[in-house]
């Protein structure tokens, strides 16, 4: 199987686990925007993520650790073990210290829905670690029914929780809760880590190793959270939590391009870490690179131009101001995509300083525009702040990454596609129907010309198939 090949499988293998079921859960914004009010449901939004920026510091990014180091060791079953022993045991010591400590401040602070969040955290950890330590091993499929089963339980009890007993926002903790516990034995089974798991494979040369990749990855994930979540704290504290709410309606539209990437993100940094010392990787590299690029600013302009048509159908009246700043999300989401996949080559190298660094560079950019524009232009700031920090971070880590492949960007496309992505956004603006409509034709017309040699590529494969 070539190379090309082997990503496109093991992509479309996560997006059915993935993306089907982060779709239906998009089906849950009327729901939530009908049947919750502002300020309660940007409070659960606020929450939310405080518990993602918290998980990752918990478990140390082991879980980043494990998928790595059990790419390199998938015909070592010795290796194997030790690998997963050490992270379990360490994550597990972690928990304890995590519960001790929480308990603790909770008896200071009075936390609104505690338990909820705790159980919240500590399950989630362990997911987190089963479903890395599930990719790690190649079990694609595998990863993708456990995201199915998490992605699915959550949607069903929210629905259950919330309209049928008429629960409040805290509901959505306690799904999400219940669904990482069921989708956590369902993965500890199904891969028998229980076979794996023995005191002495317990190896301190191979934890330290492992740390030593994992811990800069800290620093990355709390630049992304700056970047990605530190816009809700900022809105909820200068503005209000109302504003925060009508915020994360927004990102919940633009997070479906970032729910894409995700899915696509998983299959790449396992194809460029088996492929990065091949005599043809700045070939390869290179055309996924642009490739890529094209695609996701296909789905980004495309999801652009059917907001006018679908947004009124599924928020409620107080959410309407959301629609004002989707298209700056969208576009800052294409350009973390962008960034993303130069991150792969870092992550192929277990270079994850140089990931901290850049990621930290363009947090940093992110929380001095907040900071210094969100008294003046509110909700805008939020969102233009995001916007340029993804923008510095793709230009950076581009430049940077030349050392290790030299990646051409195809600027005849990208100017082009910047081009038609300013005059689509005039007519979202606009909003009127014929221009709606006028907008929708032109940019699948654009759409199918841009893509037209990967059309092409998978029409003949389809044939020889058939």
């Amino acid at each position: 199987m070539s190379k090309n090949s082997e990503l496109a499988k093991n992509t479309f293998i996560i997006f059915i686990g993935k993306f089907c079921t982060q779709f239906i859960s998009f089906l849950l914004i009327p729901i939530y925007t009908n049947l919750l009010p502002t300020t309660d449901y940007g409070y659960i939004d606020l929450i939310q993520s405080y518990i993602s920026l918290l998980v990752p510091i918990l478990i140390l990014r082991l879980d980043s650790g494990i998928f790595r180091f059990l790419i390199d060791a998938r015909n070592n079953n010795d290796e194997k073990n030790s690998i997963v022993t050490n992270t379990l045991f360490f994550t597990l010591l972690q928990i304890i210290l995590f519960t001790v400590i929480f308990i603790v401040i909770n008896s200071f602070f009075d936390i609104k829905y505690a338990f909820n969040i705790g159980i919240n955290i500590i399950f989630l950890s362990i997911a987190s670690i089963l479903l890395q330590l599930t990719r790690g091993v190649g079990d694609n499929i595998g990863y993708s029914i456990g995201s199915i089963i998490s992605g699915v339980l959550t949607i069903l009890l929210n629905i259950l929780f919330i309209v049928k007993l008429g629960k409040d926002s805290s509901s959505i903790l306690i799904a999400s809760g219940i669904a990482n516990i069921i989708c956590s034995l369902f993965l500890f089974f199904r891969n028998k880590v229980y076979k794996s798991i023995s005191i002495k494979n317990i190896n301190k040369p191979k934890l330290k190793s492992m740390l030593n990749y994992s811990l800069p990855m800290i620093p990355d994930g709390l630049s992304w959270w700056i970047i990605n979540v530190s816009d809700r704290s900022i809105i909820s504290f200068f503005i209000n939590t109302a504003a925060n709410g009508i915020y994360a309606v927004s990102s919940k539209f633009s997070n479906i391009l970032s729910s894409l990437f995700l899915i696509f993100n998983m299959s790449w940094q396992e194809s460029a870490s088996l492929h990065i010392n091949d005599k043809d990787n700045e070939e390869f590299f290179g055309n996924i690179f642009n490739t890529t690029y094209k695609i996701f600013f296909s789905a980004c302009i495309g999801i652009m131009v059917l907001m006018p048509i679908v947004f009124e159908w599924l928020i409620g009246d107080d959410y309407v101001e959301a629609y004002i700043y989707i298209p700056l999300l969208l576009l800052a989401n294409l350009y973390s995509a962008v960034a993303n996949v130069i991150g792969g080559i870092y992550i192929a190298k277990k270079n994850t300083k140089s990931v901290a660094k850049t990621t930290l560079f363009a947090a940093l950019i992110n929380l001095a525009i907040n900071i210094l524009m969100i008294k003046k232009f509110g909700l805008f700031a939020a969102a233009i702040s995001t916007l340029l920090s993804y923008i510095a971070l793709a230009i950076y880590r581009y430049i940077d990454v030349q050392k290790y492949i030299k990646l051409k960007l195809d600027y005849r496309i990208f100017i082009l596609t910047m081009l038609i992505f300013c005059i689509s956004g005039v007519l979202y603006y606009l909003n009127t129907f014929i221009l709606n409509i006028i907008n929708l034709i032109l940019t699948v017309s654009i759409v199918l010309i841009l893509n037209l040699d990967i059309i092409k590529i998978f029409i003949n494969r389809v044939r020889r198939k058939i």
